[in-house]
């Protein structure tokens, strides 16, 4: 007979989704979303599962765009680009960009990740929301 104690190990405890919701100013839920699973597989690296990207809008010509956001060990907050955006205007499914790794140089230890979403007019980035930090159990 077995007994004891089962405990998960530290990536399944804290790999998991982000996502994050903007509206655009002065409407009635118009904007964009963006969500991904991040499956977290060292020190300075992930794996990016389904991050989609998608468009709410009646038609607004607004893009949205979405990037990753990640706060390092010791407190600085960098963009790593690229900025994925919904290619499928107004369609109740968004933009899905599949799976991807991403690994950081070896001076990098990622402490958290993001994920940012934003609105743009034709100024410029006009209005963002950022997911709560998904924590890396490596570090």
């Amino acid at each position: 007979m077995l007994s004891g104690l089962l405990v998960a190990s530290p990536a399944q405890a804290t790999d998991g989704s982000v996502s994050a919701r903007v509206y655009y100013p002065n409407t009635s839920g118009s904007g964009g979303e963006a969500r991904a699973y991040l499956d977290f597989t060292g020190r300075s690296d992930v794996t990016v599962r389904n991050l989609t990207v998608r468009d709410i809008c009646p038609g607004d010509g607004r893009p949205v765009r979405a990037v990753l956001v990640v706060l390092d060990t010791d407190g600085k907050r960098t963009t790593i680009p690229p900025y994925y955006s919904d290619r499928n205007g107004c369609g109740s499914d968004g933009t899905n960009f599949g799976t991807y790794s991403l690994g950081l140089s070896d001076g990098w230890r990622i402490k958290s990740i993001s994920l940012k979403v934003c609105v743009y007019n034709s100024s410029g980035n006009l209005k963002c929301a950022t997911s709560a930090g998904r924590d890396n159990p490596y570090t």
